[in-house]
């Protein structure tokens, strides 16, 4: 297996968001480390990780959160929260999660879907 090192900005373009690891020099030795595309410099040698996508959460994964946890959850096409916010009980100014959805997209099934997403990424940070 090759890995393939991209050199910024002749490399492979990505948006601001997205995750890259960089070469940088630590301790006499060279190492790659965790940085935004955005961040990158002219010269900056840069590997694009494997994206994993975690699994959705089950129903049965999403009832037993809920009731074991104290979680909250407001549905909201609004314009400060478009969508679902996921936030502990008890500690309101920390989100667990939140899930946009655009107002044109503001239908049963996409809130179900964006439900479940808030969810099983809320679970999964309680899991870390």
């Amino acid at each position: 297996m090759s890995i393939q090192i991209n050199t910024f900005p002749q490399g492979q373009q990505l948006s601001d968001g997205e995750l890259v690891q960089v070469q940088v020099a630590q301790s006499g030795r060279l190492v790659f480390k965790d940085a935004y595309f955005h961040e990158l410099q002219d010269g900056d040698k840069y590997i694009i990780p494997d994206q994993v996508e975690m699994p959705l959460a089950s129903d049965t994964e999403i009832l037993d959160f809920i009731i074991r946890g104290k979680v909250k959850w407001l549905i909201s096409d609004e314009s400060w929260c478009e969508g679902v916010l996921v936030y502990d009980a008890e500690d309101t100014v920390n989100d667990l999660a939140n899930v946009h959805v655009l107002p044109a997209d503001f239908s049963q099934k996409n809130i179900n879907g964006a439900f479940r997403e808030a969810m099983t990424e809320a679970i999964n940070n309680q899991e870390l």
